[in-house]
């Protein structure tokens, strides 16, 4: 899962609006929806902004690496 796809589905749970998450984290609604649409990638503050809104941690935003052997 993207970290995208992770924040949709954090956001969703909350009934959070993306705006909504904009006002509480005081990250642009600009940057959220680019990261939804993973053409933005979150840097750590941004991260840990969104994660603190959210009530979660930040690793919980991080994307799921694949293991190949």
């Amino acid at each position: 899962m993207t970290t995208g796809e992770k924040l949709i589905l954090l956001r969703n749970q909350k009934g959070f609006t993306q705006a909504k998450l904009s006002d509480l984290s005081k990250v642009p609604q600009t940057t959220i929806s680019g990261i939804e649409n993973t053409t933005k990638t979150p840097g750590l503050i941004t991260a840990i902004k969104l994660a603190k809104a959210l009530g979660v941690d930040a690793e919980d935003l991080l994307p799921e690496k694949e293991v190949t052997k």
